[in-house]
């Protein structure tokens, strides 16, 4: 029991952030203004060592859960550009430099929590990039800059992935601040191009609040949409973040259902939660509805799980549903046939 309380714990405070107001002031913060000379260089995407995961290069298998059963499983011929979520909570600058790119264990969860639902289904694309300091989402002034040159590396780095990538369709996914560039990534850049749109055939768009006049494309609605994106932000069931925006013009979907409406799922059909020991345990025990643009999730009456109850599972959107994202994904593809 000891164990499992530690890799659970461990499993709340895994990859991500809840959300500004929750910053620590234990980490160190940029102790200067944004200065544009100190980034004004571009990243080489050719270079391997960009990337915190390519297919062409990695072996998809070390990121596969230890329990689940993967070899019957189809390979599509789809590529996933995946855009992980804050990893920089510890600097003086308001960009991570090349360094924050090396043997970095909060990306490497990010890979292992929720990277991980593509692999071995698609060809998987992963780029490092000079991602803002999570102390920029509260400094309007130097944050802007420093999202902006986060976007820029993960532009450049969409363009090495669609120019490189040997598949016709792809798929976006991203959490946190990776789906704040991904919004801007489709609004900007591939939404303007039909030809690209419609390779687009999917976009999880995670653990960022999205408004019904935000995004160009249109939200997934059913279990086996294809062209449209899925968002949903966990919270605890009944919870109203004061630091959320939140209504009835936001968007959600139910990550057990795959559905937009405001029903419970049935415990039964939850699959799941992948811990950060790489294993999915825990099956039957979430149940989960949609509520004004946020995903309440009610945990079951079990002594073990009611120790971690939180007001918000921010850090765990993926984690919470992984293996009924996954068999979703799976469903997607083989009933609409998409055609290559």
């Amino acid at each position: 029991m000891r164990i499992l309380y530690i890799l659970f714990y461990c499993f709340l405070f895994s990859c991500g952030i809840t959300k500004v107001s929750t910053y620590s002031d234990i980490y160190n913060v940029p102790n200067k203004e944004f200065n544009e000379y100190d980034v004004n260089f571009d990243l080489n995407y050719s270079d391997e060592k960009n990337w915190a995961f390519r297919s062409d290069v990695d072996d998809f298998r070390y990121l596969i859960p230890k329990n689940y059963k993967y070899s019957k499983e189809e390979f599509f011929n789809i590529s996933v550009f995946y855009i992980h979520p804050t990893t920089l909570f510890n600097a003086d600058d308001w960009n991570a430099d090349t360094t924050h790119f090396v043997n970095n264990e909060f990306i490497d969860l990010c890979l292992e929590n929720q990277a991980s639902i593509f692999a071995g289904l698609c060809e998987l694309y992963a780029p490092h990039y000079r991602e803002m300091h999570i102390h920029a989402y509260t400094d309007t002034i130097n944050g802007l800059k420093a999202f902006d040159i986060a976007y820029n590396d993960v532009l450049s780095a969409f363009k090495y992935f669609i120019k490189n990538i040997q598949t016709d369709k792809f798929i976006i996914a991203s959490h946190s601040q990776g789906t704040n560039h991904a919004k801007r990534l489709i609004n900007e850049y591939i939404f303007k191009d039909k030809i690209l749109l419609d390779r687009l055939i999917l976009s999880y768009l995670i653990g960022m609040d999205i408004s019904n006049e935000e995004m160009s494309i249109e939200l997934c609605t059913e279990p086996d949409d294809l062209y449209c994106f899925l968002n949903w932000r966990s919270f605890n069931d009944g919870y109203y973040p004061s630091n959320w925006n939140y209504g009835d013009n936001y968007y959600s979907i139910n990550p057990i259902t795959f559905k937009s409406d405001f029903l419970w799922s049935d415990k039964k059909n939850h699959k799941g939660i992948l811990l950060p020991n790489q294993k999915i345990l825990f099956k039957k025990s979430l149940l989960v509805r949609n509520e004004k643009g946020l995903t309440w999730v009610r945990l079951p009456k079990n002594i073990f799980l009611n120790k971690f109850k939180s007001s918000s599972y921010h850090r765990a959107d993926f984690n919470l549903f992984w293996p009924n994202v996954r068999h979703n994904l799976i469903y997607r593809l083989e009933n609409r046939k998409v055609i290559y």
